[in-house]
């Protein structure tokens, strides 16, 4: 039996959810993804993904460009 912690768990950051543009530039980058093929859009979910951290954590270290 698992026994759940009412702590919130250290691990999890969710701050970058305040970040309303970093959001939409995820969320239209998905959009645009799912316009492409099946077997392309694994590709250009993570090139897209990647752009989005670049505009809007630039120079930050541990996030991946």
């Amino acid at each position: 039996m698992l026994i759940a912690s009412a702590a919130p768990s250290a691990a999890l950051d969710l701050s970058w959810l305040n970040n309303t543009g970093y959001v939409n530039c995820l969320r239209n980058s998905h959009t645009v993804v799912m316009t492409y093929p099946p077997a392309q859009r694994a590709a250009m979910d993570d090139k897209l993904r990647r752009a989005c951290n670049r505009g809007y954590f630039p120079n930050h270290p541990g996030y991946q460009y």
